[in-house]
């Protein structure tokens, strides 16, 4: 018995192809134009993934968006990211602190009250050091 609102193979492998030919052709205009990315290497996801929270995975993804493309670093402070996700200075801070731990960012402030640097570092195992 077929159900009600089953479409058909034909259908479903016209969509899927579609799907597909939209990605490639939004892949290839990105690409072309130049937009910004930050990359994730599958070994984050060996590392990370299956246990890094949520906030503190938001956090990476917040400062890979807004770093620096051939030095990893970025210059947020935490109230303008505390702003950002209408969160409190302390889970931000709880967020960096878990990042900081798993080895992904380094922060480096060079004096009092001035804004914290913040370093992406290299993940992975055939990560380069040195």
């Amino acid at each position: 018995m077929e159900h009600k609102h089953f479409k058909g193979k034909v259908y479903y492998e016209a969509e899927m192809e579609r799907l597909r030919e939209e990605y490639r052709k939004w892949k290839v205009l990105t690409q072309k134009i130049n937009t910004p990315f930050f990359i994730i290497y599958n070994d984050f996801k060996e590392e990370h993934l299956e246990d890094i929270s949520g906030g503190a995975l938001k956090l990476y993804l917040y400062l890979g968006f807004h770093s620096k493309n051939y030095t990893g670093e970025s210059w947020h402070s935490v109230d303008a990211i505390a702003g950002y996700f209408g969160r409190d200075k302390r889970t931000i801070k709880g967020w960096f602190k878990e990042l900081e731990e798993r080895k992904l960012i380094k922060r480096i402030q060079r004096g009092f009250k001035w804004k914290a640097n913040t370093f992406l570092l290299p993940y992975g195992k055939d990560k380069q050091e040195g």
